[in-house]
């Protein structure tokens, strides 16, 4: 009713990177955040007295309150030595699933360490990823053959890691020596307070009224950051539809619309306490290079030309429709680990920084100026000057992961749209406005969408 959407158009490249880099941050910390924990609970003992076939020797005679023992100098004890005899009111547990408190016992007639499983299925995980993304640019088999294998990277990935973690049990006498993903048997509230009661009444608790007027205030920051992603993704998915090469009518923006329809999805899905929906950019992109079409008549060396999007929705549908029928599929997905899940993440965390602007600046403070590529921000603009641009953008990264690590995480959407007038009103204080258009601008229009460049390449601000 405000159309208050044109407020996206003051949101820049430079606010976008730097949302861009905290993501990565994350991305990256959770893993070994995870696999920190695991080797705290299950240590690297220098001796194991095991024999093929491995056997059991979970201790299940003991009451459930003597299963897990921690304590404050982070000693850990267990009576399970296998996830398999580890009860399924424990496997389900939220608590248990972040802080994994099952371990091996600490005598040597326990299985081979678990650890060293989890960090190989993490890092192998990631290096098949990423050696799949890089055989995009690389010179075996054909073009489609290579984008395919690229763009199926991370599906691969896993694919190869489950079944080594399968061979793995398979060995050790049908023993699960990695956390699985955990799906529920039914379809049901994960909350147990709950029951089997879906709507979520917000007058189920005895609260002061006070708070119902409170709850506002984060409900509103909150709105922020799903803003900013709706509206963003809009933005990147209406500047690829300007490069297509074709003399017929493009469909129109629907900023607003787009904005109305994922607030009446989020208010559905939090009634429900369901996960709320919006729009993502990678996933946005992916989808359009699907359905992109290239010229077929380009001379040779010459990149293929952008001429056609078959916009439709039927394959959007189909997606939706497959996504929804993988309830069916929780027997497979009970078999992929954990380990292989957080290496997903730390994939993402390695990529997303990788396509913009800031890492680029950052890598080439490290290369000599002669071997500098032909862009306009490293030969138009002084050294100096794009040392400190770099700089105010890791500080104003640095300060928005320092809150969000904080009792103060909170804030941290009200900081981030605070970038927004530093960059408008603060900036060109600094920088002439020259400096801010090669610096803050626009992708160049033969650039912005390259078929032999990935997703996280072709989407500055990878989420």
């Amino acid at each position: 009713a405000f159309e208050g959407s044109f407020m996206i158009r003051h949101v820049t490249r430079f606010t976008e990177e730097i949302f861009a880099l905290i993501i990565a941050v994350v991305y990256l910390y959770e893993p070994f955040k995870k696999i920190y924990k695991i080797f705290q609970l299950n240590p690297v003992l220098w001796k194991y007295n095991y024999s093929y076939p491995l056997a059991c020797s979970c201790n299940t005679s003991f009451s459930s309150e003597t299963t897990n023992v921690s304590s404050n100098n982070g000693s850990y004890s267990s009576i399970y030595s296998c996830y398999d005899c580890l009860p399924t009111e424990r496997y389900m547990s939220s608590s248990l699933l972040q802080s994994n408190y099952t371990t091996i016992s600490s005598d040597e007639t326990q299985l081979p360490n678990k650890a060293l499983l989890s960090l190989i299925i993490l890092l192998g995980t990631c290096f098949i990823a990423i050696a799949l993304k890089r055989f995009r640019r690389s010179n075996f088999f054909g073009r489609s053959s290579r984008q395919t294998l690229s763009d199926f990277g991370m599906t691969i990935a896993l694919l190869c890691m489950v079944l080594f973690d399968m061979l793995i049990t398979k060995n050790a006498g049908g023993h699960s020596l990695t956390q699985k993903i955990t799906v529920p048997n039914s379809i049901r509230p994960s909350d147990r307070e709950r029951g089997n009661v879906w709507l979520i009444s917000p007058l189920r608790k005895r609260l002061p009224i006070w708070v119902y007027f409170a709850s506002s205030f984060p409900a509103i920051l909150i709105s922020v950051v799903l803003f900013f992603e709706v509206e963003l993704t809009s933005i990147m998915i209406q500047s690829k539809l300007k490069c297509v090469n074709t003399t017929k009518s493009i469909k129109g923006t629907g900023y607003h619309l787009d904005i109305l329809i994922a607030g009446v999805l989020i208010s559905v899905s939090g009634l429900f306490g369901l996960p709320w929906i919006c729009a993502a950019p990678v996933r946005s992109i992916a989808h359009v290079a699907s359905l992109s079409k290239y010229s077929k008549t380009h001379a040779p060396g010459e990149k293929p030309r952008l001429i056609d999007i078959k916009d439709q929705r039927v394959t959007n549908i189909g997606v939706h429709i497959l996504i929804g029928c993988t309830i069916f599929a929780a027997p497979i997905i009970r078999k992929i680990p954990v380990a292989a899940l957080f290496g997903i993440f730390l994939y993402f965390g390695i990529v997303s920084i990788s396509g913009t602007q800031l890492f680029s600046r950052l890598k080439m403070m490290f290369i000599p100026t002669k071997y500098h590529p032909n862009v306009g921000y490293l030969r138009r603009i002084r050294q100096m000057k794009r040392y400190a641009y770099t700089f105010i953008q890791i500080m104003a990264a640095g300060l928005l992961i320092t809150i969000k690590v904080t009792n103060f995480a909170f804030l941290f959407p009200f900081i981030l749209v605070l970038l927004v007038p530093f960059r408008k009103w603060c900036l060109p204080c600094i920088f002439t406005e020259r400096e801010l258009t090669e610096l803050d601008g626009d992708e160049q229009p033969d650039s912005i969408f390259d078929d032999e460049i990935d997703f996280y390449g072709q989407v500055h601000l990878p989420i």
